[in-house]
């Protein structure tokens, strides 16, 4: 055993030898990249930046946006409402980037916010930027549809809009600045044929008017070409014309609106069927020689020139003499050549497409043109029905209203309207606070006017001033209806048989105005069949049932005396030709339409209509008067030659009344007592 040597001098480290350097410096570089891994994951890491791109124009209203964000951030889009999510883009991890498509209006300078949220929901970044809008319009219209070259639609307002055809502005129209109202319209420069149209629009308050994009393509059918002249076919020229409605028929252009004229006048009108073959009646030409003709527009919206004029004579012919000869024309046209086409037999002028030539105040309606003559209505066989008509009307209106009425008398609690501030309840009345009294003349004419528009409505309107006038007459004759067959004629009634009566506004029969109204347009019944009385008598109970229905009886006759008075002077008039006449003629009209078909409302024995005072004081009275009332009823509104009453449909419905009312009658009466 050797002894230590304590003071032994350390081994160099050069002694050691060169495996222990390279041992050393292996030994280093482990340590330096293990403290840089370290040093790496202990780091925290470095979020992405948030942006947001938003394109400066889109020429559509979708419209994406994108960006950069952290890879675990969702990201909101806003637009005009702060309150909702435009769209939402989640997160998408280990993605940075994120996109987002949604809709917008358009608009310039409209603002897009982002805002990016971690994890938590918390927000994190926020970015904005604006954006102008302008997508394609719109164009009306179904695929194929004719038209003279114009086309039409929506767009933004202030823009222009540019229709292409065939994708080329070659034969397209480019439209004024559009309204406020979003519509625009241009006539296509191309000739007629099929073409394929679109359509875009600019503006420059947008995207510095830069074009939108494109619409949906449209096939649309353009017809530039004027239609040929009609022909009117029957009756021929010369022909002597003795009945009131003459059937005027020819040829045309399939689907054309064919208008007749005579003397210049519109009188009726027609649209051809597939055929071409066109027919429309006119009632009521005047006595003596008048020229016809015709002129048609396709349906592209094309006006024709005029049919050869024909010349018919009106009346019957004189019995010592033979008929006159027609009249020459005041100048002979010359046989064209081959080469030269015909000139117009008339100097009527085809109608502008605003409306029909000489459509004013003077140009009749042909309201109440159905209504037949005396003559016609016992040549007709109306009179055979009568008595049929005012049977079914007894048996399947009358008498089960009056028992569904009585059957619910006391369940149905209405309040009758305060129009003439005299119908309170006396008991409450120092109760309540007093309110100013109603005008009489507002409380009557609010009423009566509602009734015109109704029973004008019936037989269908359009824009032309004609339709003022008829509208007009219609009030003259319920004013006449109301203060004279009414008013008047009660209160000779009542003081004949010193009964105590006021008159009164009864809702009733507004209500039935209405529904009269409505069932004839929607039915199409010519002479439609319309009521107008408003008013009625009111007398107290304390008055003997037998004073009271023959005051009530007198209502119902002054208002059938008006009506057949009417109807007997219409035919005396003729032709109406002009404003006065023509007025005159609608009041006459309007006095059998309306007076006919109010007496078989007043003659109903429900409310406080005449026809329950009069079953009140003897049923075989009542019976008898609507008996009376429904046969002179039917035998003048089943119509002339050319009207077709629906008889069929009138008994179905009757029916369906008969059915319902005896129903709730017969629960009342026998199934309630049972259950109870």
């Amino acid at each position: 055993m050797q002894p230590s040597v304590p003071n032994a001098p350390a081994r160099q480290f050069r002694a050691r030898g060169p495996g222990a350097r390279r041992r050393l410096l292996s030994v280093a570089v482990v340590g330096l990249f293990v403290s840089g891994s370290v040093l790496v994951v202990a780091a925290p890491a470095q979020a992405a930046p948030f942006t947001l791109d938003v394109p400066a124009f889109s020429p559509v209203n979708v419209v994406t946006v994108s960006g950069d964000r952290d890879e675990n951030s969702s990201v909101e889009v806003f637009t005009s409402d702060p309150a909702t999510a435009a769209c939402i883009a989640p997160a998408a991890a280990p993605s940075t980037s994120w996109s987002c498509t949604f809709a917008m209006p358009n608009g310039a300078a409209q603002t897009v916010t982002a805002t990016e949220k971690d994890a938590g929901g918390v927000v994190i970044n926020q970015a904005d930027d604006t954006i102008d809008v302008l997508g394609a319009p719109t164009i009306d219209g179904a695929a194929g549809f004719v038209t003279s070259g114009l086309v039409s639609g929506t767009g933004h307002p202030g823009s222009v809009v540019t229709a292409l055809v065939n994708g080329s502005t070659t034969g397209g129209c480019a439209s004024p600045a559009v309204g406020t109202n979003g519509y625009w319209s241009c006539s296509l420069a191309a000739g007629s044929g099929n073409w394929t149209v679109q359509a875009r629009q600019s503006n420059p308050a947008i995207g510095s008017g830069s074009n939108s994009s494109l619409s949906g393509s449209l096939n649309v059918v353009v017809d530039k070409d004027a239609p040929s002249a009609p022909t009117i076919s029957s009756p021929r020229s010369g022909t002597r014309i003795t009945t009131a409605v003459v059937k005027y028929s020819g040829k045309a252009e399939a689907g054309a609106t064919v208008g007749l004229y005579i003397d210049n006048t519109p009188s009726c009108s027609a649209i051809a069927d597939g055929a071409g073959n066109w027919s429309c009646s006119v009632r009521g030409t005047r006595n003596g020689e008048h020229s016809i003709l015709a002129i048609q527009r396709d349906t592209a919206g094309n006006y024709g020139s005029p049919s050869g004029t024909i010349r018919l004579v009106f009346g019957p012919a004189a019995s010592a003499a033979p008929p006159p000869p027609v009249a020459p024309e005041a100048s002979p046209t010359p046989t064209p050549s081959p080469t030269s086409p015909a000139p117009p037999a008339d100097p009527v002028q085809p109608a502008p497409p605003g409306g029909a030539p000489g459509s004013g105040w003077g140009t009749p309606t042909g309201f109440g043109s159905m209504l037949p003559t005396p003559t016609e209505s016992v040549a007709q066989g109306n009179w055979w029905f009568a008595p049929l008509f005012a049977l079914a009307f007894l048996l399947l209106v009358a008498i089960p209203l009056r028992l569904a009425t009585t059957a619910l008398r006391g369940r149905l609690s209405l309040r009758r309207p305060n129009f003439l501030g005299r119908n309170r309840d006396p008991a409450v009345a120092d109760e309540e606070e007093e309110l100013p009294p109603v005008n009489p003349w507002l409380a009557g004419a609010v009423p009566l006017a509602a009734a015109a528009v109704f029973i004008v409505l019936a037989g269908g309107v359009n824009d032309e001033l004609r339709y003022l006038r008829l509208t007009a007459a219609v009030g003259i004759a319920l004013a006449l209806l109301n203060v004279v067959g009414i008013a008047l004629t009660g209160r000779l009634s009542t003081r004949a048989l010193a009964v105590p009566g006021r008159l009164r506004f009864l809702p009733l029969l507004l209500l039935a105005a209405a529904l009269a109204a409505l069932l004839s347009r929607l039915t199409g019944i010519d002479p439609p069949v319309v009521t107008g009385v408003i008013i009625g008598f009111g007398i107290p109970l304390a008055v003997s049932a037998r004073k009271a229905g023959l005051a009530r009886l007198a209502e119902v006759g002054g208002t059938v005396a008006l009506a057949v008075i009417a109807w007997l002077l219409l035919p005396m008039l003729g032709s109406a030709v002009g404003f006065w006449a023509s007025l005159l003629s609608e009041i006459l009209a309007a006095l059998a339409l309306v007076g006919l078909g109010s007496a078989l409302v007043l003659v109903l024995p429900i409310g406080h209509l005449p026809g329950a005072a009069i079953l009140r004081w003897s049923k075989v009275a009542w019976a008898g008067t609507v008996m009376v009332v429904g046969i002179i009823a039917a035998g003048i509104l089943l119509g002339g030659p050319e009207a077709s009453f629906p008889l069929l449909g009138s008994l179905l419905v009757a029916g369906a009344v008969a059915a319902i009312g005896v129903a709730i009658w017969s629960w009342t009466r026998f199934v309630e007592p049972v259950q109870s």
